[in-house]
């Protein structure tokens, strides 16, 4: 490992790095505990009580340890802890083709499609994203809380990646990760960008922080080791980042991607209907037919992003259409939920006023019926609650304003921002406020009738909920299943004459 000017106080003689560490909760004897600098925390003000206890430090800054305790200096130990996992695990992503999928919306099914594509055409390949971490057959849930773990964690899962002989990996990269170092030292061959937005603008200040965040995934791209394929930055043509981000491109090569302007790559024909999309994929590997088993035009951008990922690595093109026809979707991610209900109904991670605009327009065109939605708000400073109202007042027929993470904050007063944006839609008309999700769902399902379309707006494939006094147990896919089967709406079967009520109280989220 080189590390320019690092410097290593070797202490009392060997000792032999078990694990690389930056949690000092989790650090032992044999660790090598590395003193990163959070929003929150700074690592160095555990190095002492570690050191004393014999424990390697790797620091930033001069630190009193007792002399015969192993420090190593590094200049900045974000990037240290990437290298030095990396090299305690064998470099495993210079064993790996490597693919980081970034932007603001679509990430995680662009990931699963890449990681999809690759192995059913041959390479093996894992992933890790917001919603779960995969190596072949295993499949984990992500419970880090974050769309992109930690360095060591990382390149540990590599590693893993590479004793299962997989052939590729896939990581969906947030621009929080790559600012902070978690994706040094992963060697990407491809860096491809799905569209950038305007999240997390309380995090990053302007767009264009944002947007120069982003684009480090292509340098880190363009300064990887070599493994025989082109470095390639992979962006959308349709986006207006597409001009900002070439300027920013350093990468050997670059492949575009899109619907309506000229591209590398593009979908022609395009025909979407309810339950899927077909459309011509066409390349400069040459042309082939795709049927997505995925509703909505954004899929089909997301499919485009996945496949010119793949042609970069030498997929052919018609080994990408094969497999993108056998995709199944990603849990929460625009999921449809089929218990032979009469009405179609999707979950969804739409948590935001951009997302949900977007996936209530695409559901709009596609909808024969009603277009019912069920959403709430977190809060969050860029998830602009009246931005949410406001999208629902466009495109659903009927919504109903519930609770999404309330935490610390009260639920109705979450409810008003979101109302405060529904400009000539009536209460109890047009929509209702429930800020209970769980009798908010009951009452969507119970009020759908044949042709409509029900989302579930916000909780995705989230596994909890958070309230005031903490994470609760949340399933939105159970949740629903309850409701459909305790309604009688499952298995084509409708409850006439009667009213089923939901059997849960009528309560705030917050406790």
């Amino acid at each position: 490992m080189h590390i320019p000017d690092a410097t290593l106080n070797a202490g009392g003689g060997d000792y032999d790095v078990r694990r690389v560490v930056h949690d000092s909760r989790r650090a032992r004897h044999g660790d090598l505990f590395v003193a990163v600098r959070g929003l929150r925390t700074d690592g160095h003000d555990y190095v002492a009580f570690l050191a004393r206890q014999g424990i390697a430090v790797a620091v930033e800054r001069t630190v009193p340890v007792p002399a015969e305790v192993p420090v190593l200096r590094l200049p900045d130990t974000r990037t240290g802890l990437a290298e030095l996992a990396a090299v305690l695990h064998g470099r495993p992503a210079r064993r790996l083709l490597m693919a980081g999928v970034t932007g603001t919306a679509g990430k995680t099914t662009t990931t699963h499609m890449t990681a999809h594509i690759l192995t059913a055409a041959g390479a093996p390949a894992g992933y890790l994203s917001t919603v779960a971490h995969g190596t072949g057959s295993r499949i984990m849930d992500n419970r880090s809380g974050q769309t992109t773990m930690a360095a060591s964690d990382n390149q540990e899962w590599l590693a893993r990646m590479v004793a299962r002989r997989m052939r590729a990996a896939v990581i969906e990269t947030s621009s929080h990760a790559l600012e902070q170092g978690r994706v040094a030292a992963c060697d990407f061959d491809v860096a491809a960008y799905t569209n950038i937005g305007t999240d997390h603008l309380d995090y990053h200040g302007t767009w264009e922080n944002y947007l120069l965040a982003k684009a480090r995934l292509m340098e880190l791209t363009a300064r990887a080791a070599g493994k025989g394929v082109p470095k390639t930055a992979v962006l959308n043509r349709d986006d207006p980042s597409w001009e900002a981000l070439s300027a920013h491109c350093l990468t050997e090569r670059r492949l575009t991607y899109g619907i309506e302007h000229p591209a590398d790559v593009r979908a022609t024909d395009v025909s979407a209907g309810r339950s899927d999309v077909r459309f011509v994929l066409r390349t400069f590997a040459g042309s082939a037919p795709v049927r997505l088993k995925l509703p909505a035009l954004f899929n089909v951008r997301n499919a485009l992003c996945a496949a010119t990922s793949c042609l970069a690595l030498g997929v052919p093109v018609e080994a990408v259409a094969e497999a993108l026809a056998g995709f199944d979707g990603v849990r929460g991610r625009l999921q449809r939920i089929d218990h032979g209900q009469p009405f179609d109904v999707y979950i969804d991670f739409a948590h935001s006023s951009l997302r949900l605009q977007s996936v209530l327009g695409e559901l709009r065109n596609s909808t024969p019926g009603r277009l019912i939605a069920v959403f709430g708000t977190t809060g969050r400073a860029d998830h602009d609650p009246a931005g949410m109202g406001r999208a629902a007042a466009h495109h659903a027929d009927f919504f109903i304003i519930t609770s999404d993470d309330p935490a610390g904050k009260d639920p109705g007063d979450l409810a008003e921002q979101v109302e405060s944006g529904v400009k000539g839609r009536r209460r109890g008309t047009d929509y209702e406020v429930i800020l209970d999700r769980r009798t908010a769902i009951w009452r969507a399902v119970e009020m759908a009738r044949p042709g409509d379309v029900v989302i579930l707006a916000g909780k995705g494939p989230e596994r909890t909920m958070l309230l005031a006094e903490g994470p609760v147990p949340w399933d939105e896919h159970a949740e629903v299943e309850t409701a459909l089967r305790e309604l009688g709406r499952a298995g084509g079967h409708e409850t006439r004459g009667g009213h089923v009520r939901c059997p849960v109280e009528l309560r705030t989220w917050a406790g």
